[in-house]
């Protein structure tokens, strides 16, 4: 079989206090490229609707994974559950969804958008991907998990929406570097404006020690903006911008 995109959503499998769903999203990638069932495209992070009459940990989003293999959704599946029930926190209502790109159709690609603006059903995902053949399973609790699983396989697939929480090179980031040394350590194929203008290999920016980029097109794109250096001069940062936490709080991307 030739070598394919795989998209695998995963969300609510956390607690307060326990790994976010980040982190099992990153360890997921990992331990199916130590089994060598593929290459990770990277993670990525999609928000979701925030409303009080939605239970979620700390933001309401779910990740999302790209994974380039010549598997089968089949031969998927279960590592990815084992991985994913090793991960089991108690209390948490964790979903899984494996979706391969050519089951990839404008209706998964519309629940992703509108689990971004609207309150969605578990009966809602289950209908949507009984009715498509896509791979779609609780693995705990409510198992409420499944609505975000979908949303995020739509969203990572549409291929415009969240940013990258893991890709090659982007945790190695730090201090004033220029663009093309950006683009030669990671995965990310180019730097711009948020008018969509593309930066020069000579430019620098200022990384602040934390870099996600967007996805733009279905690629990694960093955007920046204009900015000033910790030496006060003026200097592009990145637009996507790590926030500080209160002590304690759960950080949704680890």
């Amino acid at each position: 079989m030739s070598p394919r995109i795989v998209y695998i959503g995963i969300d609510d499998t956390d607690m307060p206090g326990s790994p976010g769903t980040g982190r099992i999203a990153k360890g997921l990638a990992q331990s199916l490229i130590k089994l060598g069932l593929g290459t990770s495209l990277g993670v990525s992070r999609h928000q979701l609707l925030v409303d009080d009459r939605i239970r979620y940990t700390s933001h309401n989003s779910s990740k999302g994974l790209a994974l380039k293999t010549d598997r089968s959704v089949e031969e998927l599946r279960q590592p990815c559950i084992d991985f994913m029930q090793s991960c089991f926190q108690p209390g948490s209502d964790p979903g899984l969804c494996i979706c391969a790109d050519f089951q990839i159709n404008e209706e998964i690609l519309r629940f992703g958008e509108m689990a971004s603006s609207k309150i969605l059903t578990k009966a809602d995902a289950q209908d949507l991907a009984a009715k498509h053949h896509v791979f779609l399973v609780e693995l705990g609790g409510s198992g409420e998990g499944i609505i975000g699983a979908l949303a995020s396989v739509g969203l990572r697939a549409g291929g415009n929406n969240g940013r990258l929480v893991d890709l090659r090179g982007i945790k190695e980031i730090r201090g004033e570097i220029s663009v093309g040394e950006i683009l030669d350590r990671t995965d990310i194929i180019r730097v711009q404006d948020n008018n969509g203008i593309e930066l020069r290999r000579n430019e620098f920016i200022d990384s602040l020690d934390w870099i996600r980029p967007s996805l733009v097109g279905g690629q990694p794109v960093l955007r920046v903006k204009p900015g000033v250096a910790r030496t006060g001069k003026p200097i592009w940062v990145p637009s996507e911008q790590k926030h500080k936490k209160d002590k304690g709080e759960h950080i949704d991307e680890q």
